[in-house]
């Protein structure tokens, strides 16, 4: 059989000089992917609220945060977490008492009037202490300060003294030596 070149072959179509295995036939074609839901959108722009701040980029990091708390669309400890990262890319790299009126009032809002995680309590109280300057009554670490900062984690305990330089706050200092396992 020395067959020619337009010899048909099973499963094989001759169209106008063209030679095609299998002919599609569509009158549309969708590339697109679903609409993400708010869940996946929060935790995408969660994510990068995250890495922002880790990479020290403050505005983006505030802007990526406040889109994903608003949408409300992460569970209780997820959003506790993206509170607590909002709250400290506003203060943008400063000590409280170096932020302005504004900046102070929302990372307070943004951590709520009682935070749940031992993180985020803390750096309530280095605002605090720091905005009011109370770290000047008295330069000693309390013991019960030092044992609280041991709830801290040390990856977010690293994140506080890492974004909030307030080198005389006792909450500061007592936080800085858990992470540096100095207590």
């Amino acid at each position: 059989m020395g067959g020619s070149k337009n010899q048909k072959a099973k499963g094989t179509h001759n169209v106008d000089r063209q030679v095609a295995e299998t002919i599609y036939n569509a009158d549309t074609i969708y590339l697109a992917s679903p609409e993400p839901s708010a869940q996946e959108r929060a935790e995408d722009l969660f994510r990068r609220g995250e890495r922002s701040l880790r990479d020290v980029f403050y505005e983006s990091a505030v802007a990526h945060l406040t889109q994903c708390v608003d949408l409300g669309a992460l569970g209780p400890s997820a959003t506790a977490d993206a509170r607590f990262f909002h709250a400290l890319a506003i203060l943008g790299g400063k000590r409280p008492s170096m932020c302005s009126g504004s900046q102070i009032t929302a990372a307070l809002k943004a951590l709520g009037p009682s935070p749940h995680t031992a993180h985020a309590r803390f750096l309530l109280a280095l605002v605090e202490e720091d905005r009011t300057n109370a770290w000047m009554d008295s330069p000693r670490i309390p013991g019960n300060l030092r044992l609280m900062a041991q709830q801290v984690d040390r990856s977010h305990a690293e994140l506080i003294c890492r974004h909030v330089p307030a080198r005389e706050s006792r909450v500061w200092r007592a936080l800085n030596e858990h992470v540096e396992g100095t207590v």
